[in-house]
């Protein structure tokens, strides 16, 4: 099978949390760029977190395609155009914040370079707003935003937000999509917002087939991803229930997995 796009997940996919991209995964990137292949980062972070990922890892805007926010927004990233974006009802966004908020997890809403949250302090928050380059905001009530939000990022222990997420996906099933990204963090986008309709309705407007697209992730919010996707490749660290799905399982980000895949489906061109 030929393939003519690559579409992965940042965080511990490409790139181990917190880190920097591996240098030959970073070199298999721009190998597979430079011959054609149109690349995408799809990832629960915003257009402003991952432009902030981007130029920290030294990878090139020019033909870059960006599915931000867990699904709710893709952009062009050498030019800003967007193709799609998806906003939140507001009443939605108010009514799921006060659940969170209740339940002790910490509520932010992105909005261009600023993370507005009820609460400033709290280790997600923190993490959310340093590794992007997002300036907190107190909000006492969601009610009282002046924008529409396009998701709620929800974190908290691990403990607190896996019985919060089934309780959010029983409450809001006619209405949202709720999954987790990470052990401390959780997605909440309007209903048919996820990485898979985003991958799907990129394809439909650049004009490439899903079966020529090979998706790489490694956590539940990948899992829509891997659906949809011609090739689905989990990282060996995954979450079970991605691995149990995916077509392939490669080695973690930290060994290069993706790298490793890469060189096997788009081989160089002998010279």
């Amino acid at each position: 099978m030929s393939y003519s796009m690559a579409a992965s997940d940042w965080d511990d996919t490409l790139v181990p949390l917190g880190d920097t991209i591996p240098e030959r995964t970073k070199a298999a990137l721009d190998r597979i760029r430079a011959d054609g292949v149109a690349m995408v980062v799809v990832s629960g972070r915003s257009v402003h977190g991952l432009r902030v990922q981007l130029r920290r890892n030294g990878i090139s805007l020019d033909g870059l395609y960006l599915i931000a926010l867990n699904g709710a927004l893709a952009v062009r990233a050498w030019d800003d155009e967007v193709l799609f974006s998806h906003q939140l009802d507001p009443d939605l966004a108010a009514r799921a914040a006060r659940i969170c908020a209740e339940a002790g997890a910490a509520v932010m809403v992105h909005h261009h370079d600023q993370l507005w949250t009820d609460r400033p302090e709290d280790f997600a928050v923190r993490f959310e707003a340093e590794s992007n380059d997002l300036a907190p905001l107190l909000v006492g009530d969601f009610d009282a935003l002046d924008f529409v939000p396009a998701k709620l990022l929800i974190g908290g222990e691990n403990a607190l937000l896996k019985p919060l997420c089934e309780r959010l996906k029983s409450e809001f099933a006619d209405e949202a999509e709720v999954m987790l990204s990470a052990d401390f963090l959780m997605e909440f986008t309007a209903k048919g917002v996820d990485k898979g309709h985003a991958l799907r309705g990129l394809c439909e407007a650049i004009g490439v087939p899903l079966d020529e697209v090979v998706a790489f992730g490694d956590n539940f919010n990948d899992i829509p991803m891997m659906k949809v996707a011609g090739h689905s490749v989990a990282v060996a660290d995954g979450v079970r229930e991605l691995l149990e799905i995916v077509d392939q399982v490669t080695a973690p980000s930290s060994e290069c997995g993706v790298a490793d895949v890469l060189d096997e489906l788009f081989p160089s061109d002998p010279m």
